[in-house]
């Protein structure tokens, strides 16, 4: 996963992370592209450093050497960075990095001392990358503080080579009233364009499905721009996570049976329009399993069985 350092200077123009607010959550831990010394500098500076200026402008020089991409070089991670200052970083990952602890976003629980721990939780380009996505953000939801900030950077459209989703403001529009997230910022930003038939791909008009390559002449059908959705969204209560279901093109109002897997049996409309409003589906049954004493005293033994799993698998 990559980044660059203006999102993070971004999160601290805005005030959402400080000297006060200095704990982040990194759902994949982040290479640090083209960043300069002037700006690894700001942020320090801005975030509080705790090395000598000679130090830090050492370092500086040399993280923003290494975050220009180079064949057989590695590239600079954001940790790398946060360790100059007082930012208590960690990140989620199946592989192996700097300050990165081991957790599948697609099976794995968060552990119980990460909850409800983070001013910031990052996810930068990681998400797409996940099969589950209801796990996924459920750890993002509960990691985060009440009052702290969930950041997303993800793909919206384009990236027909990379990850297995892009996402809509609808998404995220739901997944935050779902959860009662307040939207503080989203927009858009480029990042370049695939070209269609560059990638092997056919392109065809819609009446001439038949065709091969029947509009391959037509440049406008051939490229997609590749743009990012950035939204920024705080945590508001604490809830188990909720998940929203989109109906928005559905022939009919949702059936009865449905309603109740999705609300617990009551069947809410919009007073508004007398339409069903997107319901959340909420598993309060395991939540409660999820926050026994009987749960966090065997979450050693189910650390050590995992670890085990992994060991076996290894070798196996």
């Amino acid at each position: 996963m990559g980044m660059n350092i203006e999102s993070m200077l971004y999160l601290q123009e805005k005030g959402h992370l400080s000297a006060k607010k200095n704990k982040v959550l990194d759902v994949g831990p982040q290479n640090l592209y083209n960043c300069t010394e002037a700006q690894i500098r700001a942020f320090v500076k801005r975030q509080g450093a705790t090395v000598r200026e000679k130090v830090l402008e050492k370092e500086a020089k040399r993280l923003e050497y290494f975050s220009t991409p180079r064949p057989g070089e590695r590239t600079t991670f954001f940790s790398e960075i946060a360790d100059l200052t007082a930012v208590e970083y960690c990140a989620f990952d199946v592989c192996p990095a700097p300050k990165t602890e081991i957790l599948d976003l697609n099976f794995d629980l968060l552990p119980i001392r990460h909850r409800e721990r983070y001013d910031v939780v990052l996810n930068f380009g990681t998400s797409e990358h996940v099969f589950n996505q209801w796990n996924c953000f459920t750890i993002i939801h509960d990691a985060t503080k009440v009052g702290g900030i969930i950041y997303c950077v993800l793909p919206a459209t384009g990236y027909l080579d990379h990850g297995y989703f892009c996402y809509t403001p609808v998404f995220f529009k739901d997944i935050a009233s779902s959860n009662e997230y307040e939207i503080v910022d989203w927009f858009f930003a480029p990042a370049g364009q695939n070209i269609i038939s560059e990638m092997g791909f056919d392109v065809r008009v819609n009446d001439d499905y038949l065709r091969s390559r029947s509009a391959g002449a037509n440049q406008a059908d051939d490229r997609i721009p590749c743009l990012n959705i950035h939204a920024v969204m705080r945590k508001t209560r604490t809830a188990p996570f909720c998940c929203s279901l989109e109906i928005a093109t559905s022939h009919s109002a949702i059936d009865e049976e449905m309603a109740r897997r999705y609300i617990g049996g009551r069947l809410d409309t919009n007073p508004r329009s007398g339409a069903p409003a997107h319901r959340s589906i909420v598993d309060s049954e395991l939540q409660q399993i999820y926050r026994s004493n009987s749960w966090r005293l065997t979450a050693p033994l189910r650390a050590l069985a995992s670890t085990l799993r992994r060991i076996q698998g290894r070798y196996s």
